[in-house]
């Protein structure tokens, strides 16, 4: 079972400090971009949940991101940012998956996408470690 808390905070932090992290997210400002990388994307493992976890997790960060303010910073938001939150999840066998959602800022709030690991039309912005 992966379920979240209700309690979530995006903290701003060093670069370092994420890739030793579990948990992270990245924001990104949105770009025209023609370029092409190449390289191995991270792929969620949310096909390996309950499909029941994976909504109420959907809904519960949805919730959090319109109501509160989740950043440990004032943040100016622009339409069409996009937020990747990255979580690791122990499940009951003792091994880890990586649960990954996106979101969009559309007209003043946070809606739910599909992650695309292959979309070059962004620039990361911010990023940080996640306090559950």
């Amino acid at each position: 079972m992966c379920q979240l808390s209700s309690h979530l905070k995006l903290c701003n932090c060093s670069k370092n400090k994420i890739f030793s992290s579990n948990s992270y997210w990245i924001l990104y400002r949105w770009k025209k971009s023609d370029e092409v990388i190449v390289g191995e994307p991270i792929f969620p493992d949310n096909n390996f949940i309950d499909p029941a976890d994976e909504l109420s997790n959907q809904e519960k960060l949805i919730t959090i991101l319109n109501q509160d303010n989740c950043f440990d910073f004032e943040l100016q938001l622009e339409d069409k940012d996009s937020l990747e939150i990255n979580i690791q999840c122990l499940r009951e066998n003792g091994r880890s998956i990586n649960l990954i959602y996106a979101f969009v800022f559309l007209d003043g709030i946070w809606k739910s996408m599909a992650y695309d690991p292959f979309d070059m039309e962004r620039q990361e912005k911010k990023y940080g470690v996640i306090e559950m």
